[in-house]
């Protein structure tokens, strides 16, 4: 599902419950892909538009269920021509409830979707998708550095992630305020991924960035209070990313959920043990 990132749709409504999120740089700030499959929320949103760079992403989960509000022409001709199922808010399977605004935000921040009625539209005999990383036992610690968070500037967002050992937990910030969804919940993940990523332009927009995840990159991988510094890969866009250290090893994450960063190269500054968050500036990216 595409969900807003902009101040004006904060708080979100349950994106803590997405077992993977995909952070974008679109025209000037961010938008979320969430992934959505242990837990589905009774309510999610506020639900965007796409762009062409989601069907670069969304066929690594095999044939996924894709929910959206709409999008260009082009936009929309490539995403009825991927390996998805199309639930667009326009021109998608439509169900009565399936989509609605709320009052208590204004348009175009108050789009919202149910989501067990978008997951009642799976065609018949689609099986489970591939694991997206190379995952290790939850008792096993990491290798890598210690840390204690990261900042990250994603156009005009500033991200900053905290290590928090109680919960062995990373927790987000943005624009120095904690990130909370509509239920006060504080959004957290197990594993933070940075991958850096040339953006170009859009074919169906020239205004608009496309991320190439396609190819290969740093890679910074935040998990279990560590970083494990080494590169990404990627064949074609129906395969997951591969993440290797400085070895040649796979870089294995914890069990749990998943925040991907597609940030810009050398936008993310390593926040080390004991120092003040701060004192480290954002990267001017």
């Amino acid at each position: 599902m595409k969900i807003d990132g902009q101040r004006l749709a904060r708080p979100q409504f349950n994106l803590d419950m997405a077992d993977v999120v995909i952070e974008e740089i679109v025209e000037s700030i961010t938008r979320f892909m969430a992934v959505f499959q242990s837990r589905i929320p009774d309510v999610v949103g506020p639900v965007r538009s796409a762009r062409t760079q989601d069907m670069l992403i969304a066929p690594m989960f095999h044939h996924p269920l894709f929910a959206w509000s709409g999008g260009n022409q082009g936009v929309t001709k490539l995403v009825t021509s991927s390996p998805v199922v199309d639930l667009s808010a326009k021109l998608g399977v439509r169900v009565r409830g399936m989509w609605y605004r709320t009052r208590s935000r204004r348009a175009p921040h108050n789009l919202l979707a149910k989501g067990p009625l978008l997951v009642d539209q799976t065609p018949p005999g689609l099986g489970a998708p591939p694991p997206l990383f190379t995952y290790r036992d939850a008792a096993n610690a990491p290798s890598g550095e210690p840390v204690d968070g990261v900042r990250i500037t994603m156009s005009g967002s500033r991200i900053e992630w905290s290590w928090d050992a109680t919960s062995s937990r990373w927790l987000r910030s943005e624009d120095l305020t904690p990130h909370v969804v509509e239920s006060g919940a504080r959004i957290a993940a197990t594993n933070v991924v940075i991958l850096e990523t040339v953006y170009g332009a859009s074919s169906a927009d020239a205004h608009s960035p496309e991320a190439r995840t396609v190819g290969s990159g740093v890679a910074w991988v935040f998990t279990g209070g560590r970083l494990v510094r080494g590169t990404w890969s990627r064949t074609r866009v129906d395969d997951p990313w591969t993440l290797t250290d400085a070895d040649g090893h796979a870089i294995a994450l914890a069990p749990g959920s998943t925040w991907i960063e597609l940030s810009r190269q050398h936008c993310a500054a390593v926040v080390g043990p004991g120092v003040d968050p701060s004192s480290v500036p954002f990267p001017h990216k």
